[in-house]
Formats: C-alpha cells, structure tokens, sequence
C-alpha cells in the first residue's frame, strides 16, 4: 500500500476536487468510506456524493480553523545558485494534510468497508485522534474508483487545526505513514510493497510534473523520462566524462552541484531536461540512488574523475540551450563485450541501462515495453545483496553469442532477463518477478519482429542521430554498439 503525502491550504477546493470528475473523468461514484463523526452524521458511508456534497464536507473539516483563526504554514523550497542547494523560499497556507493510500497492481479486492476500517486505524495511528476528543482532527476518507494507472485507492484529508485551536503535529509524518501502512499491509493481509521491503525505491511522478510534461510535448513525466536518457547514456559511455557529454546529446541540460561553501569543488550533479518554460533541476540520487555521481564513478572504476568534474565545473551557470535533435550514441563496446561473453559482472542495473538504450532508439517519443522493463530492472538493483545474487545466478544461467549486432545484444540481455526473473526475482521480489515476467512477453514478440525471416547480410551501421525529435523508426532501426 503506497502513501502519498501533500500539504494545501483549501479544504474546501480539495473535497471538491475529491468529488468531482478528476483530471481525466477517473473518478466515478465518490463515496464517503470512514471519518469524523461531524462527516458521518450527514453522510453516510456508501452513499454517492454531489458536488454540493463534497463542498459541505470541506466546510464541516475546516470549521475549527475558521472559529479559532489558527494559522498552519507549510515551507515552500527553492534552489539556491549559490550553496547548491534546496533552502526554504517562503510559506504557504498548509493546514490541509492530504494523503491517498493505493493498493498495488494485482493485489486484492478491498471492500468499501474495509477500506473504512483502513483509513480509520491509519488516521489513529499517525497521531490525528485523540481518545478524548479536544485534541482531535477532523478528518475524511474519500473512495472514487481506480486512479488512471488501475490501482484502486482512498483520499486522506485531515484538518490540521484541532478542536481545541491548536496545531496537530506531522513530524516526520512521510516516515511514520511508510511505517503505518507496513503494519497495515500485514494486518490485512495485503501485498507487501517490495520497495520498503529493501528500503529503497524510485522516485514516483508528482501530478504537477504530468501536467507538465504534457503541457510541454514529453514523452513522459520528467523523472522516468530522465531516468531513461541517463541510462541510455550510461550504456554507451566509456568514461564518466562521456557520460556527460551524452547526457547533453540526448537534451539533457547537466550542471555541477558544489560542495559545502565553494563553487569549484564539485560534488555531484544535476539534470534537467532541456526545453521547456522553466528549468527544474533534479537530482540523480533522488531520482534513482544508483545514478547519483558516486555510483557514477564507481561504474567507470574511479577512472576519469578529474577530467569529468573539470567538465562539470565548466558548465557553471551554462545558459539554457533550446531541445535540440536526440542524439542517440552507441553502445559502448566494453560493456556489451561483457555481456555477450556470459561473463560475471552484468547485473539488473546493466540491464536497466541496455533496455533504456533499445527504448531511445525503438520507442522514442512513445516510451513502451522496453522503457518499462528498464524501470524494473533498476527497482530489482535497489538493495545490494540481492542484486549481486542476481549477478551471480545470471551469469550462470546466460547462453553465449558470437553475434556482435543489436539484436544479438538485445536478445542475450533478453536471456539474461529471464534468468534473472525465473531464478533469482521470483523467490526474492514476487511483485516485481511478476512484472517483469509480462514485460518480458511483449519485448521478446518484439524482438522476434525483428529477426531477419532468411540468413541475410548484416547491414552497414546507421548514424545514431536521430532525424527529428521523436519521429518514430521504422523496422531497420540501425541499433549497433
């Protein structure tokens, strides 16, 4: 069960969000499922509401901030040139804490009622209700049907003014409802989310950033998009420096991120995508821990990090360059060496890379079947020890290829995948194992569209720049290492 925690300042705007149409006409048959007893009196649960309804339930949640004038503020952060790094800009109203729990894909059927009792001990144990009542929050749980992407989930929101005009506390209230929802996952008996099994994860899309990306004409929200061109560039770089050199390639604007205090010792980086009203800068760990500038090094050995940094350093307040033609490079030549060979030292983070690679150059502008295994294979690296087990039982169960072309590549990345999958992912990480399984399905019918129908003489190698933006290839792609 996944929480995803906000801060707003409009109850009222928030349960009319809740009960109206939603973004995409998702929500159908909003319904009240648990709450204060305020809510419950005037509705009651299973009974469909109107907008009017949602706008009457927003006023009996924010009564006692309007009767005491308790003001809650949350921070508002921005980036900050100089110490490179996210400092507090301003406040803004924030005594509306919302909060949607989302059931996994393929887990259970949960009922309207157990959806009830759910929120209630939830809401309990985050600390919002007091037994004796003058210290409570007042509180709704809100079902509307299944979100855009098929889980089925509830609406949190709670009004952080409490009865008495005091504030209720949300001190490391992320942390705590990662906490809670554990407990409640096995109290009810519900799937066990993987990633808080082996306390990393990837970071999930905001809505604002959806919004933006389609706002802007992305192929997907900016964190999987740069997840994928990061590495794509990762698995045709031979150097960290040319690491960054084919960020820049594939629109990806890259700056220095400085230590402490200074503006020449770097430490890291930061990625944006290029394009774009306005530039939000992301940092690699953030995004996915093994793209952060130490894991990046380590990758290439600790080789070429003064020539990378130099680079980096370089690029100190470069002025925004406009979304250009996607270059797409090609493989690096060592990497795939060792992954033809059925040698050790391939694992799901190499995978990742291989598959993200295929994906900039098949899918492009429509991220499909191949961006979204890249996505579980870097899941699968989150957490060491079962991915140097996976290293392991990979490289043992991989077939050799002499083969030196793209589809050779890709379909002994495809072997490695399944074994992978079958021997090491399906004991250790069930929902991810399941997944991949149906992902791997549609890239290896894929693949096999690919196959040549007679021996054929191999093709000359294609330039890997592509001709427009996103123009989709045809059959030949010209993929090669």
């Amino acid at each position: 069960m996944m929480p995803n925690v906000v801060r707003g300042g409009q109850m009222v705007g928030l349960m009319s969000y809740l009960v109206g149409p939603g973004r995409s006409n998702e929500h159908t048959a909003p319904m009240v499922v648990s709450g204060d007893d305020r809510v419950l009196i005037e509705f009651e649960p299973g009974q469909e509401l109107s907008h009017e309804d949602g706008q009457r339930i927003g006023a009996i949640l924010d009564a006692p901030r309007r009767t005491h004038g308790t003001e809650v503020k949350a921070p508002v952060y921005g980036w900050d040139e100089t110490s490179q790094r996210k400092v507090k800009a301003g406040e803004k109203d924030g005594h509306v804490w919302h909060c949607s729990l989302s059931l996994a894909q393929g887990d259970r059927e949960v009922s309207k009622q157990e959806w009830g009792a759910i929120a209630g001990e939830f809401v309990e144990r985050m600390g919002f209700i007091d037994p004796d009542g003058a210290k409570s929050s007042r509180w709704v749980a809100v079902h509307h049907g299944t979100s855009k992407a098929g889980n089925d989930h509830i609406h949190i929101a709670v009004q952080l003014v409490r009865e008495d005009g005091t504030k209720a506390s949300i001190h490391h209230d992320y942390r705590r409802a990662q906490k809670v929802c554990g407990e409640l996952e096995k109290e009810h008996g519900l799937a066990v989310l993987e990633s808080r099994q082996v306390a990393r994860g990837l970071s999930g899309d905001k809505p604002a950033e959806v919004a933006r990306a389609q706002a802007e004409g992305y192929p997907q929200a900016p964190r999987p998009e740069l997840r994928r061109r990061m590495r794509t560039a990762l698995a045709t770089a031979s150097s960290p420096a040319q690491y960054l050199e084919h960020l820049k390639a594939l629109d990806v604007r890259v700056a220095p991120s400085f230590a402490s205090g200074s503006t020449t010792r770097v430490r890291g980086y930061k990625v944006a995508l290029a394009g774009g009203t306005d530039t939000i800068w992301y940092s690699p760990s953030k995004l996915d821990a093994t793209l952060g500038w130490p894991n990046v090094m380590t990758r290439f050995n600790g080789q070429g990090r003064e020539q990378a940094e130099s680079l980096l350093a370089s690029w100190h307040n470069s002025p925004a360059a406009e979304a250009g033609t996607l270059k797409v490079h090609r493989f690096d030549a060592a990497k795939i060496e060792t992954l033809l060979s059925g040698k050790t030292g391939t694992g799901p983070d190499d995978l990742a890379s291989i598959y993200a690679r295929v994906s900039m150059q098949l899918e492009q502008g429509r991220p499909g079947a191949f961006s979204k295994l890249s996505e579980e294979y870097a899941r699968a690296a989150q957490g060491g020890g079962n991915a140097r087990h996976m290293v392991r039982l990979g490289a043992r169960f991989a077939a050799k290829d002499s083969a030196r072309g793209w589809l050779a590549v890709l379909k002994q990345a495809n072997r490695l995948s399944r074994a992978m999958t079958v021997h090491t992912l399906t004991s250790q990480r069930p929902q991810l194992a399941e997944r991949t399984a149906a992902l791997m399905h549609t890239v290896s019918s894929i693949t096999r569209s690919h196959e040549p129908t007679r021996p054929t003489t191999p093709p000359t190698p294609r330039s890997g720049t592509l001709t427009s933006r996103y123009t989709r290839p045809g059959p030949d792609t010209g993929i090669d290492r």
